[in-house]
């Protein structure tokens, strides 16, 4: 780097382009090849003397991600399903296939980056965490000079209170790179961004801070945020908004009395709400303040309606909204990779918060849920209090019973049927969402099941009997699987003849009203409640994953359990690729699109391998939750994929 300063010049638009892509190369040297996996600990990584982000970022942090270790993680991802099955002998050639499309593409920019693919993807070493935080005002000395010729006095007055309202209300951001021995690599990118960027409307100016060579690159015209970076012991810290970066170097070097995010109470309480049932360090943390965020961005508008609404919205309980935090494992004999999320809530829960009513119950799938689904959810909600807190938030807004005048007397109205009588008070508050695919695999082939929970079947079919009458073209009766099924009426006869034609139905199941969209699947679900076909309950995978997150649950009842089989999402896009059709569509996006006609290229070149080489990697997942006096607190879960080797087969 040079030390000293040149002056800024108008902006050009080659310099532009360039500018973004170097910024955004650093973004992707951070975050490149590491897929999803970072951590929580504040602690620093024993290969540095670099203290954790938590320590080095201001108290007032408003969004934060954190990567423990980017070594830790290449070599958690190699021994993951993932990494397994694209080493696999009969994946590679594929694997390396794509890859090498990858770098090609990636070739057409890696001279304004300034490194290849490679080299990028090699940077990150140690830590890596990214953050949003407010940004401090410039001194007055580096603010460049307002130009306010040919202006009157009323427009000079409304821009300069403009400037002063973006700039108190302004966002600034902090990247951290541990880079290690691929430091020099990540430098040759920002001195690409710094030649860039000083030809165009900053201003450079060097300063010496303890030893370390802080860089600012300083906006020539009003508005812009200056840019600063240092590097030191192999570890980049960039930063946008003033002293963003030196901050950070003060804190390094213990020259600051500014607290820190590791100081602030909320953070550190939601942090370690996170940490889970795992022994192991978590590779992921991330913080997000989002009521602080709006209420930032609604300030620093001016809008005069953002003005007026939001106040209302944060007296209805949206300031009670602490913060959202997450934490990411990977590791364990079980379980390949659970993250866990807590959203803070305060108490009271009322106002716009009334409406997030979780309940507990029993989780597991009902005996007409087939084995073959491809994912389930079951939920617990009190839908009537819902719904009683939903109407005083209409009735704040519109007046009095706004929600009963906008749905309850039409439906009356129309279909004879009271909302609340004939269908809130009659649902447990039990609901289940699944998907099934039905075959042949087509774009929509995923099929849509919803169900309630009945108190009252006897009272349900009477009030489907009310519609029918005041609607008897809309809803026709069949019999499948030797129950009634009730026929909504489906698309027109323009629908394509290569997609699926949806079925929207109705059918009682037991206690369950369920809908479908596919008699196929009314017909699996009726043989499953007769016994007459596999259930999801009783399949050996579901059975695992029940008994083995009572540790992740760590005693709190569930209101949310969902399982998803991995394979069938992979098994629609493998289908789609293999299908002559859907190859034709890609070879005719390749003529206009670089991107499209390389991966046309890959497919036409490679045969994919047969399905169950991919089936075999793709373990179940899903997701958790429990409620809380303090929030609500989600799990995400994925089972670790043993696949069965040939020689094992036989």
């Amino acid at each position: 780097m040079n030390a000293g300063s040149s002056p800024g010049t108008p902006s050009r638009p080659s310099a532009s382009r360039p500018l973004h892509v170097a910024a955004l190369s650093v973004l992707l040297a951070g975050f490149g090849w590491t897929g999803s996996a970072f951590a929580i600990e504040n602690e620093s990584s024993d290969s540095t003397t670099l203290p954790g982000a938590p320590r080095l970022l201001p108290s007032d942090t408003l969004a934060y991600v954190r990567l423990d270790d980017a070594d830790d993680l290449r070599e958690d991802l190699r021994n993951s399903s993932m990494g397994r099955m694209l080493n696999d002998p009969k994946m590679r050639p594929f694997a390396d296939e794509f890859y090498v499309t990858a770098r090609e593409l990636f070739d057409r920019i890696s001279d304004e980056v300034g490194v290849s693919l490679d080299e990028l993807l090699a940077i990150p070493h140690g830590q890596v965490a990214i953050a949003v935080h407010p940004a401090k005002p410039l001194d007055e000395d580096d603010k460049p000079e307002l130009d306010f010729d040919d202006e009157d006095d009323d427009t000079r007055q409304r821009r300069m209170e403009t400037l002063r309202r973006r700039e108190a209300y302004s966002f600034g951001g902090t990247l951290i790179i541990d880079a290690g021995e691929h430091i020099d690599s990540l430098m040759s990118i920002v001195d690409r961004l710094q030649q860039r960027a000083t030809e165009g409307p900053f201003r450079l100016r060097t300063k010496k801070v303890d030893g370390t060579e802080v860089t600012r690159l300083l906006p020539s015209r009003p508005g812009r945020m200056p840019i600063e970076f240092f590097e030191k012991e192999n570890t980049l810290v960039i930063g946008v908004g003033h002293r963003s970066a030196q901050d950070v170097l003060d804190h390094w070097n213990g020259e600051s009395d500014e607290p820190t995010l590791a100081e602030n109470a909320t953070f550190g309480t939601m942090i370690s709400r996170c940490v889970g049932a795992e022994e192991t360090r978590p590779q992921l943390t991330f913080f997000v303040d989002p009521h602080s965020i709006i209420d930032r961005v609604v300030k620093r508008s001016g809008s005069l309606t953002a003005g007026l609404f939001w106040p209302v919205f944060q007296e209805l309980g949206a300031s009670r909204i602490g913060g959202i935090a997450g934490s990411s494992f990977r590791g364990g004999d079980v379980f390949e990779g659970i993250a866990h999320y807590h959203i803070n809530i305060q108490p009271p829960r009322d106002g716009v918060l009334g409406v997030l009513r979780p309940e507990t119950g029993d989780t597991s799938p009902p005996n007409w849920v087939p084995a073959s689904v491809s994912g389930y959810t079951s939920i617990h909600w009190d839908i009537a209090q819902t719904y009683t807190n939903l109407s005083k938030i209409f009735e704040r807004f519109q007046g009095q019973e706004a929600l009963k005048n906008a749905v309850e007397t039409p439906l009356k109205t129309r279909l004879g049927v009271e909302l609340q009588e004939d269908v809130i008070d009659n649902l447990t508050g039990r609901v289940i969402r699944a998907a099934w695919m039905e075959m042949p695999i087509r774009f929509n082939s995923g099929v849509n099941v919803f169900a309630f929970e009945l108190s009252d079947t006897i009272k349900a079919k009477s009030v489907i009997a009310k519609v029918r009458d005041r609607m008897p073209n809309a809803l026709t009766v069949e019999t499948v699987g030797g129950h009634v099924v009730y026929r909504l009426r489906g698309p027109g006869p323009n629908f394509p003849e290569n997609m699926r034609r949806p079925e929207p139905s109705l059918v009682i199941l037991g206690d369950w009203l369920v809908y479908a969209d596919s008699t196929k699947f009314i017909e699996k679900a009726s043989l499953a409640a007769g016994g007459n076909l596999p259930r999801l309950v009783d399949l050996p995978e579901y059975g695992l994953v029940s008994g083995e997150l009572g540790g992740q649950l760590k005693g709190e009842s569930p209101f949310l359990l969902s399982f998803l089989k991995g394979s069938d999402s992979i098994r629609v896009i493998y289908d789609l690729a293999k299908d002559e059709n859907s190859r034709n569509a890609l070879r005719h996006a390749g003529e206009g699109n670089v991107v499209a006609r390389k991966f046309s290229e890959l497919l036409d070149r490679n045969e994919l391998p047969p399905f169950s080489e991919f089936e075999k990697y793709f373990a179940p997942t899903g997701v958790f939750g429990y409620d809380e006096p303090d929030g609500i607190h989600f799990g995400f879960y994925t089972l670790r994929a043993d696949p069965i080797e040939d020689e094992d087969k036989e």
